[in-house]
């Protein structure tokens, strides 16, 4: 993706721009063609800037601007010189255009630079559900469902020797990873009301009902010991930048003050040098008079411009404060997005982690492996991020997948191979024998 570099030959004919427009256009190898990809968060760039130079008859490369750059959570870009830049949903192409211009109006170029961009890496997808390698794993363009399974060591098959596992270790694995998801649940709330700017927290139905017992009361309880915490040192924070920005502002009101006494004192101080000036010249007053008064109008003048600067210094100093006043709410935001993120993530590893053991404890109690080994039919399904939210889409093995992208996979028990009622366990009895555990 590039906004065009005109003239590759210098007026001898020479291929002066060729040999840096390589360089600048791959610098990680071979980078992914993704004309129409729009650049969701997590995604990373290479951003490469030129500028001609006449004098030289060559390109030359703006190393400090450039470099690889991460799309954040929110859509946007902190760069060199220009500062943070929205470019959710928008092409390589139109983000090269944005830096140009904005480079062009920022250091008030004639011409704006040469700017390349190019997908460095692009979002991982997630692959979970009766899958061998669980996890995130790199995308690339064109990745279908069924490449998405290969990647992930393809479906999920018990080696020989474990087909029929230790129940006990299995309930045990599968108790822990209920703790661990009950702990996931109290954060994701705490960073949700955080997040949302509310005054306590709304736990979900898994830790205010009786059924998880001791261990739902400290993670509430700790969850909430945090939340005040964090309130605290936010608040802490931002009292300080605002006793800080209100010594200014007085600082400010009294130099105004003392300003304007010194205006009127030096308007005072010009008559009184004017009407000596005359008695001088008609000898009734002595020159000396006349010289000390004006030494003293030029010392005021000094002290006023000294208080013009103080107010100056006062007023940048005001709004440095106010910067880090809202910098401390950015980055609360982002670090709180962040964490919201990899816990959705971490839960996400649980749940699939679950439902294998599940169907490990199904297949141990019922004899019937043979969904294990591959009679079973696959099932998929994409969970896609959009603007409006996320959204569960039905899909097959020829599905092309997008970054950022959860891959579901899944098991079907075809109906003639279902086991039958005769002394055989359901879902329902695996689920209420863990529940006794």
């Amino acid at each position: 993706m590039r906004v065009g570099i005109p003239g590759f030959f210098d007026r001898q004919g020479r291929l002066t721009a060729a040999a840096l427009i390589c360089a600048v256009c791959s610098p990680l190898g071979t980078p992914a063609h993704a004309d129409e990809y729009r650049l969701a968060a997590n995604t990373k760039i290479q951003v490469a800037i030129v500028q001609w130079n006449p004098s030289k008859g060559e390109y030359q490369r703006w190393e400090a601007l450039g470099g690889t750059f991460v799309v954040s959570p929110q859509g946007t870009l902190g760069l060199p010189v220009i500062g943070s830049l929205h470019v959710s949903d928008m092409t390589g192409t139109d983000v090269a255009a944005r830096i140009a211009s904005a480079l062009r109006e920022k250091m008030r170029l004639l011409a704006a630079p040469e700017v390349t961009v190019e997908i460095a890496e692009y979002p991982p997808i997630y692959v979970v559900g009766a899958v061998t390698t669980p996890g995130a794993y790199p995308f690339r363009p064109g990745l279908t469902a069924l490449q998405a399974l290969a990647i992930a060591g393809g479906r999920y098959r018990p080696p020989a020797a474990t087909l029929r596992p230790d129940t006990i270790t299995l309930r045990g694995e599968l108790a822990t990873i209920r703790n661990d998801k009950l702990r996931l649940l109290g954060r994701m709330a705490r960073l949700q009301a955080e997040i949302a700017g509310d005054t306590e927290i709304h736990f979900p139905p898994e830790l205010t009902t009786d059924g998880n017992g001791k261990l739902a009361e400290e993670v509430v309880a700790l969850e909430r010991s945090l939340f005040a915490a964090r309130a605290n040192e936010t608040n802490r924070q931002l009292t300080s930048l605002a006793e800080l920005r209100d010594m200014y502002k007085n600082e400010i009101q009294m130099l105004d003050v003392q300003s304007k006494d010194s205006i009127d004192e030096i308007a005072q101080t010009q008559k009184e040098v004017a009407s000596i000036s005359k008695l001088v010249e008609q000898g009734i007053t002595p020159a000396s008079r006349w010289s000390e008064l004006r030494r003293m109008l030029a010392q005021m003048r000094a002290a006023h411009s000294q208080d013009n600067i103080a107010t100056m210094r006062a007023h940048q100093s005001l709004s440095d404060a106010t910067r880090q006043e809202f910098g401390i709410h950015d980055n609360r935001q982002t670090e709180i997005a962040t964490q919201l993120r990899d816990s959705q993530g971490d839960l996400a590893r649980l749940n699939s982690r679950e439902e294998t053991l599940r169907h490990l404890l199904l297949s141990d109690s019922t004899g019937n492996l043979k969904a294990a080994d591959g009679s079973s039919e696959l099932r998929f399904a994409v969970v896609r991020q959009g603007q409006s939210g996320s959204a569960e889409l039905p899909a097959s093995e020829s599905t092309p997948l997008m970054p950022g992208d959860v891959l579901k996979v899944e098991t079907e028990m075809p109906k003639d191979k279902a086991p039958d009622a005769m002394g055989s366990a359901t879902p329902a009895d695996v689920s209420a024998t863990d529940a006794g555990q």
